[in-house]
């Protein structure tokens, strides 16, 4: 009868018992499962950094010339595309050009920084 089970085996291999698998050492397990995750939440981190878009990364300027009426904050929030406060976006602008206060001129060009970085 053991000869015969041994063919069935061979010609249905479907039917044959599988191996079962055993923590033998829990704490082993725990850690190198916690290694593996690691390490490959390391590895996608950083492949996703790779193909990060340009757009994402892209520091855009807008050159805006001052009419009468103007006002920095006016301009603010016109450029305002990440719904930022308006104060944030006046101090970057500031900043960017290099002005010590918020009187524009007429005629005077502005460089607005369209990122919000």
């Amino acid at each position: 009868m053991n000869q015969l089970t041994a063919l069935e085996n061979k010609r249905h291999p479907a039917t044959r018992r599988k191996k079962r698998l055993y923590i033998v050492n829990r704490f082993r397990f725990v850690l190198m499962t916690l290694i593996t995750l690691i390490i490959l939440s390391t590895f996608i981190s950083y492949v996703s950094g790779l193909f990060m878009s340009d757009a994402s990364t892209n520091n855009a300027v807008v050159a805006v010339d001052v009419v009468s009426g103007d006002t920095l904050w006016d301009i603010a929030t016109a450029y305002n595309y990440y719904d930022e406060d308006v104060r944030e976006v006046v101090y970057r602008i500031k900043t960017y050009n290099h002005l010590e206060s918020t009187t524009l001129f007429v005629g005077q060009s502005v460089l607005i920084p369209l990122s919000n970085n």
